[in-house]
C-alpha cells in the first residue's frame, strides 16, 4: 500500500497559505496539520491572507481527510468551527507500518521523550516556524516549518511524507530538502 501524507503547521489563519498548500497536496491521501490553525496569536503579526473563518471553511471542504493537533494558539471555538478531528496534546498514527507520533511542539522535550518511549519511526512537530529533519537513532524528527509566518529567513513551507522519504517544499512548490527513509 502506498501512502502520501502532507504535513503542514502554523497556518495562523492564512487562507492564502492553505490555498497554496492545496495545490501542492492534490494527490495526498491524508493531511496532518500540526496546529495553530486559525488564530494568528498575540505575539505574531497578521499573516498574508488572514481570514480565519474562510480558512475553516476551506479546511472543512477538503476532499482529503485532515487530522489536526491542537496548538498553543488554538482555542475551543477553533475546534468547534472545524469538522475534522482535533487531537490534543498528541496523535499516534500508523503509516504503512511506520509508527508516527504527532504533536504541536509547544512542550517539545516532554513529548520527545514520550515519542522515543513509543519507539516512533517518525515524530511530527511544528511550533518553531523553522523547518527541520533530524535523525536520532532510528527516529526521524520532522518540522515542516510554518505555512504562513516562517522564521529564520525561510520561505513558507510544508512537508510531504511518502514511502521514499520526506520532502520539505516551499509553498511555491520548490524542493528545499529531501531525506530518504533510513529505517530498516
Amino acid at each position: 500500500m502506498s501512502f502520501k501524507v502532507a504535513v503542514i503547521s502554523d497556518t495562523h489563519g492564512s487562507v492564502k497559505a492553505w490555498g497554496l498548500a492545496k495545490k501542492i497536496c492534490k494527490d495526498v491521501n491524508l493531511i496532518v496539520h500540526l496546529g495553530d490553525v486559525l488564530y494568528h496569536g498575540p505575539r505574531n503579526p497578521l499573516p498574508d491572507g488572514y481570514a480565519p473563518k474562510e480558512l475553516a471553511e476551506e479546511i472543512n471542504s477538503s476532499d482529503v481527510p485532515v487530522i489536526i493537533i491542537k496548538g498553543n494558539c488554538d482555542a475551543d471555538i477553533d475546534e468547534a468551527m472545524i469538522k475534522w478531528p482535533v487531537s490534543y496534546p498528541y496523535c499516534v498514527l500508523w503509516l504503512d507500518g511506520k509508527l508516527v507520533f504527532a504533536h504541536h511542539g509547544t512542550f517539545f522535550e516532554r513529548y520527545k521523550g514520550l515519542a522515543l518511549d513509543f519507539k516512533a519511526d517518525l515524530v511530527l512537530t511544528g511550533h518553531t516556524h523553522i523547518s527541520s529533519v533530524i535523525c536520532e537513532g532510528k527516529t526521524v524528527f520532522l518540522n515542516p516549518g510554518s505555512a504562513s509566518l516562517p522564521k529564520g529567513g525561510e520561505p513558507p513551507s510544508l512537508a510531504i511524507v511518502d514511502e521514499k522519504g520526506i520532502s520539505l517544499l516551499s509553498l511555491k512548490g520548490d524542493l528545499l530538502r529531501f531525506e530518504p527513509w533510513r529505517l530498516t
